[in-house]
């Protein structure tokens, strides 16, 4: 899985549900290290993914 693909389906896997998913929870799930995908979320949010991060996770927030 390329990076593209990557955040592709990270978007995918933040979209599908409500709650927050960790970074550490994503990185398994996407076989990488949890800075992997730290930097996927940067990339993300700078292309204005709306992405926030809480204590617990992060959260795809949809339009208001």
């Amino acid at each position: 899985m390329n990076g593209n693909e990557r955040r592709k389906a990270l978007v995918e896997l933040l979209m599908s549900e409500e709650k927050p998913l960790s970074g550490g929870m994503l990185a398994r799930r996407l076989c990488v290290s949890r800075q992997v995908i730290v930097q996927d979320i940067a990339l993300m949010r700078a292309e204005n993914h709306r992405i926030i991060s809480t204590n617990k996770g992060y959260l795809y927030r949809t339009a208001e």
